[in-house]
């Protein structure tokens, strides 16, 4: 890695003050998600927010968690039919699975006939499971729905963020891709700039900086496109080093909005690159050909690799050497 972003350190704007270390501790990367985030006198609790925590729970976390439920709530209203043993037709002197059975058709509405409530309060205890069972299966179905039906963008990342010079221009190169076959319409990309500064105040505040960009909307994003932001002057990343993006802890938020073309439903995408996954003076390979037929590849293994100008150079020389005159 080189030591610097650029070499022209005399024009370099003035900064804040980093962070404290201390600081270094509370900060996590914007892609590894809500979780790593370590929020004093705030209680999440589910159930004041069980549509959002249903939606964003894996899907493992999720089945397990209906599961229990489900088998909980059978259990609960076995040991209640349990309670009044002759009041349910059909079933075998305390035997708790076939109570617990008869629980699970009352609870679906399923009702098969072998096993009826005979008595007053099994009858009782049944028409409230059946009530229960009914807003319990609207509940998951649409939990369910909700789930399958949420929109989701299949987009890629490179797992690098690039800075090179080329004609002689300083910039930031990102790579995104498409994974899916149908395209995804009106994309508008943004780059940030996230940091740990000290204010004036001598509190340490989380800022957000923009870092524009060449072509910050894509009428079409079929494939892969590389949106860059030019280091100039202008640029927040102007005069940083790699040493002072560690010392405020930095990193760069890469945000995606766009209409997929299949659903017609907006989708969203994100990622972050901290300072230690930028690579310097390197460039992405190519991934699209076309081939003499007119079709497109798309090699997507070779979606994060690079190369250095100079080999770059190397293989274009040795592509003409071997041309006819």
């Amino acid at each position: 890695m080189a030591q610097h972003a650029a070499p022209d350190r005399t024009a370099r704007p003035t900064r804040p003050t980093p962070p404290p270390s201390g600081a270094a501790n509370t900060h996590r990367l914007e892609d590894n998600g809500h979780d790593t985030i370590i929020r004093v006198g705030q209680v999440d609790r589910i159930w004041s927010d069980f549509y959002h925590h249903a939606l964003t729970a894996p899907w493992s976390t999720f089945f397990y968690g209906s599961l229990l439920v489900y088998v909980g709530i059978n259990l609960l209203f076995a040991l209640l039919y349990m309670a009044d043993s002759d009041g349910i037709s059909g079933t075998h002197p305390h035997s708790f699975a076939d109570f617990f059975f008869f629980s699970v058709q009352t609870l679906s509405t399923v009702g098969y006939g072998g096993m009826i409530p005979i008595s007053r309060t099994a009858n009782l205890i049944a028409t409230v499971e059946v009530l229960g069972g009914m807003m319990i299966n609207a509940l998951a179905t649409g939990l369910i729905f909700a789930r399958f039906s949420r929109p989701r963008a299949r987009v890629m990342f490179s797992d690098k963020a690039l800075i090179l010079r080329e004609n002689n221009q300083l910039h930031l190169d990102i790579r995104i891709a498409n994974c899916r076959r149908s395209p995804i319409l009106s994309v508008d990309v943004e780059f940030a700039l996230a940091r740990l500064i000290r204010t004036p105040a001598g509190r340490v505040v989380r800022q957000f900086d923009p870092l524009p960009l060449q072509q910050a909307h894509v009428p079409v994003l079929r494939f892969a496109c590389t949106p860059t932001h030019v280091i100039d002057e202008d640029s927040p990343l102007y005069g940083m080093t790699e040493a002072d993006l560690s010392a405020q802890e930095a990193e760069i938020i890469v945000s995606l909005t766009g209409t997929d073309e299949a659903s017609g439903q907006t989708v969203f995408a994100r990622s972050a690159y901290g300072f230690d996954r930028m690579l310097y003076n390197h460039r992405f390979v190519d991934i699209i050909n076309a081939g003499p037929d007119g079709r497109i590849t798309v090699d997507y293994t070779r979606f994060d690799q690079t190369e250095s100008p100079q080999d770059a150079t190397a293989d274009v020389a040795e592509y003409l050497a071997d041309q006819p005159d």
